[in-house]
């Protein structure tokens, strides 16, 4: 019958066979055993009409739209909408806040509630959330439970922001809400009835925005839960080395990421240097290019000659942590500034560059290009002293890092 009426392109809805049969012959079936079902038995011409706070005035031909619905399985199980129904009364609720393809629930759940003489809760059908191709939004559009957004490196408060946006403002410009100013400002009266879309870019940006108002002490034990989910940290590892590192890759990434996930992932790259042992296997690019203008090898081997000569300044293993840190032992989180005194490290990497400067007569991009490229395998990225001194945490003695899974 079901299939018969919806190749008809009629909504399902049972064709009272029992509706109205004889009593006596009702009572032959039960004796004999027969299963049975307990439909709610629509009057003729009842119409549900409710004022809904996203959509407005919905309306129903209750006979037409569902006719008479199962109340009980033949299992004597009760189905959802009866119990939503009675739940919903017994409980006082008052308002009703989900998706539109609950719009025909609704109708059963208030036939339900005026049979039973009891109030109907408010409600509020919101419009479906679209993937960014316009269709439903579904597993093949990505992650698919609230803990892969965790293990993806979403902030919790985050989410809860990005996911007030799909269909919600709050009638200003403001996008970044706290937990409480989401609780103070929201008002179902401006939920908007078009449907919304899921942009990843969006939710990143938000990430984004909620982890530049925390503090690299805050954002270091969900980066080093990243480094956990990677694998990239020994177990058992000493407590003081695994803090260490975590701050630094922490302080090191905190301007570019969008997600706790991207700190863990930068030091992966760090660690990794990417440099091909030859020319030729280097990609068309930037890279190659610059080589091309001729400096690179010379400056190259000029670093080269200075290591092995223990001429080249490199990070203090005694105190790795120091160019993270400025004089007063503030957190140094600008991409182009590192930490240190005046004689550390970092004061002498820019010494040693400015003489290299004055000794090959090569100043600016084309000195500090393919001395970049040089250290740590890339054309761009965060100071190079900071880079060198996570590679030192990671290299260092007893240190805390999984140098396979981190790629070292």
């Amino acid at each position: 019958m079901r299939e018969e009426q919806e190749a008809a392109g009629i909504p399902p809805r049972y064709d009272n066979t029992w509706r109205d049969a004889d009593p006596e012959l009702v009572a032959q079936k039960l004796a004999e055993g027969a299963e049975y079902t307990v439909r709610f038995k629509v009057p003729p011409g009842a119409r549900v009409v409710i004022d809904d706070a996203v959509r407005g005035t919905v309306s129903w031909d209750a006979e037409s739209t569902v006719g008479d619905f199962i109340l009980l399985r033949s299992s004597g199980v009760p189905v959802y909408n009866f119990c939503v129904a009675v739940d919903d009364s017994t409980m006082g609720i008052t308002t009703v806040i989900r998706a539109e393809e609950h719009l025909t629930n609704t109708l059963r759940q208030c036939l339900i509630l005026d049979a039973l003489d009891a109030p109907r809760p408010r409600y509020a059908h919101c419009s479906l959330i679209l993937g960014e191709d316009k269709q439903k939004l579904s597993k093949r559009h990505g992650a698919t439970s609230c803990n892969q957004f965790r293990l993806d490196g979403f902030l919790a408060d985050a989410m809860i922001n990005y996911l007030s946006l799909l269909g919600w403002n709050d009638g200003t410009d403001n996008e970044i809400f706290t937990r409480d100013e989401l609780i103070e400002s929201f008002d179902v009266n401006r939920v908007v009835k078009s449907p919304s879309v899921f942009d990843m870019s969006k939710l990143r940006w938000v990430n984004a925005q909620h982890m530049k108002m925390m503090t690299v002490e805050e954002l270091a034990p969900l980066v080093e839960e990243q480094f956990g989910f990677l694998e990239m940290l020994e177990e058992g590892a000493d407590k003081s080395k695994v803090d260490d590192f975590v701050f630094a890759a922490t302080s090191l990434a905190k301007q570019m990421m969008e997600t706790t996930q991207d700190a863990a992932l930068n030091a992966k790259a760090v660690l990794g240097y990417g440099l091909p042992a030859s020319f030729d296997d280097l990609p068309d690019g930037e890279a190659k290019e610059m080589i091309k203008q001729g400096n690179f090898y010379p400056i190259a081997k000029t670093i080269i000659s200075d290591t092995e000569a223990n001429n080249f300044p490199m990070p203090d293993p005694s105190n790795p942590m120091d160019v993270f840190l400025d004089e007063s032992k503030k957190i140094v989180v600008a991409d182009e500034k590192s930490g240190g005194s005046a004689y550390s490290y970092s004061a002498a990497y820019k010494a040693r560059m400015k003489e290299l400067s004055k000794d090959m007569n090569v100043k600016g991009k084309n000195l500090f290009h393919p001395i970049r490229l040089a250290l740590t395998g890339e054309m761009s990225g965060q100071d190079v002293t900071k880079q060198l001194s996570l590679l030192e945490l990671a290299c260092a003695e007893n240190n805390p890092v999984n140098a396979k899974a981190a790629g070292v």
